[in-house]
């Protein structure tokens, strides 16, 4: 090996040996082709949003053209053909057959099928570009440097990956802006090509290590590089961000985590940067500009937010006045009375108190749309937040120190965030909620019945596991009982109490005398209902196609299973059927996998005449 090269003061890996030059034109090809690909595959989510935009535009103008017309059914057969690999794709990606529920093994759960499938497709990439051209044969006259080859490809798999992974932690990020898929949703993939740039790293390191080890040279390349120990530092970061970032660690303790984590990813940018060739560092300098634009624009919007310059009323104050309601199973209301901007149904914003824990920011979901319930002019937002540890069980306690709705403090805010469904132009809906899930599920509903669209029916179901919880939204879905009186819409609201005793009649709600609503207090199984009503004994259990009616009933039991749920709506459905699910990893799983089976079942679009099911799920947690 000729030492004659070596640059001593660490910044050029060029120097390394004399055959870094010799592979560095092939190997950044391979770099520019990864980011080529990358750039491909946004076009082709772009390109597929803006085909979906164009749909449904076209199906609320047939609506709007004609409202007894069911838009979202294809007439034509290029509609036909469309709609036909539109159901075969998601019965593909849809399932996620296997998940696990314990304390542990929760962590491990496999993902879904459509998410292993984009993994595989990303690995085939890695590894053809780590493989193609890198092995020598014996006969090869660059076959004296066959461990450097594979180690100088690897590094620059590895390091034309750092961008991607630091884009894919960005809020504002161009991936998110052109696709429409908001930044929580990459999340994972986040993490896979963190995990993957792991083992591209040790491939890296490996071959030039046994080399070293085979002229045993380690101690001196050591010795006289100091990029080598800069280089396994890198690795090392990149080794504990990995093994801090997973699942069970996560949620020890989430705020350690994430002020860990940024640490984490500042100090890997400093030492890849001492560590590799300046002609490579193009590399970090991306990953900088990602990172600087997604803050400064966060915290420009932030400023801009608090300090009310959107919303033209500059005269509040910094940040918002904040009221805490506390409500049964550990939770806690807060109320924005006068939030001066806009947001959509599903959406979530990161919240900051600094009279209760300064420099922490939380995401919780908005729990209710601009213009519901008695917020006419949409001023109102509210969140709804269980205790748990941390920021939620602090602000819990507060809450209760001051009882009633007179808890106020100034609170910051960032956002909103999030890229909600557009179900307007379907013509079913289910909703499915566990628990908390409501918070995304219900302000989804009541926007549908604000607008309504092409929807004509919509079914609710709500899994509580006391009745006591249902305080949470009473109000809410009376509201959206009364108005759907007024429209064209079926409105069928469920909501199953899985672990309380039913009370008795006497325990009845006395609100449901106001708007014709059947409350059902007795058991009930999946197949029959006791059904006790303030005005009639009968309690509308599904949906009917040739009535509009509205109902809102409550059945004590176990939870129903999702075929008692699903199947219904989607045989009786003229159109597609859109089926959105906020809960926690069963159910989300479940679904996914029973939908996919249902539209496989159904033969959808595929001259049955049974029409499309369109799946959204949100899980909640971190």
């Amino acid at each position: 090996m000729d030492m004659s090269g070596m640059d001593h003061s660490g910044h050029d890996m060029g120097g390394m040996t004399m055959s870094g030059g010799i592979f560095t034109p092939a190997d950044e090809s391979y770099a520019y082709g990864f980011w080529y690909g990358i750039a491909g595959c946004v076009g082709l989510l772009t390109a597929i949003r803006a085909a979906s935009i164009l749909q449904i535009k076209q199906r609320l103008r047939a609506h709007r053209l004609n409202p007894r017309s069911i838009p979202s059914r294809p007439t034509g057969w290029l509609s036909q053909a469309f709609a036909t690999a539109q159901a075969t794709t998601r019965e593909m990606l849809y399932p996620q057959p296997y998940y696990f529920t314990g304390r542990i093994t929760k962590y491990f759960t496999p993902l879904p099928v459509g998410k292993w499938l984009l993994l595989a497709f990303y690995w085939i990439i890695i590894l053809s570009f780590l493989w193609t051209g890198t092995i020598l044969k014996s006969k090869d006259p660059m076959y004296a440097y066959k461990w450097e080859k594979v180690g100088f490809r690897a590094a620059w798999v590895t390091v034309t990956q750092i961008p991607l992974i630091y884009l894919l932690s960005c809020k504002f990020n161009p991936i998110s802006i052109l696709t429409g898929i908001s930044y929580e949703r990459f999340n994972w993939l986040h993490r896979w090509a963190a995990r993957t740039v792991f083992l591209t790293a040790i491939v890296h390191w490996s071959f030039f290590y046994t080399e070293w080890s085979l002229g045993d040279i380690v101690t001196m390349e050591i010795e006289m590089m100091p990029m080598v120990k800069y280089g396994f530092g890198a690795w090392g970061v990149v080794t504990w961000m990995m093994i801090s970032g997973f699942g069970l660690f996560r949620n020890l303790n989430y705020e350690l985590f994430v002020i860990q984590h940024i640490a984490a990813a500042a100090v890997l940018l400093w030492l890849l940067f001492v560590h590799v060739p300046s002609y490579a560092r193009y590399n970090i300098w991306l990953s900088v500009a990602f990172v600087a634009f997604d803050w400064g624009m966060r915290i420009v919007w932030g400023v801009l937010r608090n300090m009310h310059l959107l919303g033209g009323k500059g005269t509040l104050g910094p940040g918002y006045t904040t009221h805490l309601e506390t409500l049964p199973g550990d939770v806690v209301r807060l109320t924005i009375e006068d939030a001066d901007f806009k947001w959509q149904a599903g959406q979530h914003a990161y919240v900051m108190m600094p009279g209760l824990r300064p420099f922490e920011l939380h995401p919780f979901t908005i729990a209710n749309a601009p213009g519901s319930g008695r917020d006419q002019d949409g001023r109102k937002l509210s969140m709804l937040i269980q205790a748990r540890s941390g920021f939620s069980k602090t602000l819990h306690k507060a809450a209760q120190k001051t009882p009633g709705s007179h808890w106020r403090y100034r609170t910051f805010l960032s956002g909103p965030w999030g890229s909600p469904p557009d179900l307007f132009h379907h013509e079913t809906v289910v909703l499915i909620a566990c628990s908390s899930g409501a918070s995304f599920i219900i302000p989804i509903l009541q926007d549908l019945i604000r607008r309504q669209g092409c929807v004509r029916n919509i079914s609710l179901h709500w899994m509580i596991k006391a009745e006591e919880h249902y305080q949470w939204f009473a109000e809410e879905l009376r509201t959206l009982v009364e108005r759907s009186q007024d429209l064209v819409l079926n409105l069928q609201i469920c909501v199953h109490v899985t672990r309380s005793q039913p009370p008795g009649p006497v325990d009845a709600p006395e609100n449901v005398t106001t708007t014709s609503i059947s409350v059902s207090l007795g058991s009930s199984s999946s197949d029959s209902t006791s059904a006790h009503s303030i005005e009639n004994d009968k309690t509308p259990l599904h949906l009917a196609r040739t009535k509009q009616s509205s109902a809102l009933v409550m059945k004590h039991g176990a939870r129903p299973t999702l075929d008692s749920i699903i199947r219904a709506p989607v045989e009786q459905a003229l159109g597609e059927t859109a089926v959105i699910v906020c809960g926690g990893l069963a159910i989300t799983a479940e679904t996914r996998t029973y939908v996919a089976k249902l539209s496989d079942e159904r033969a959808v679009h595929k001259g049955t005449g049974a029409q499309g099911i369109y799946l959204f799920t949100e899980t909640y947690g971190w």
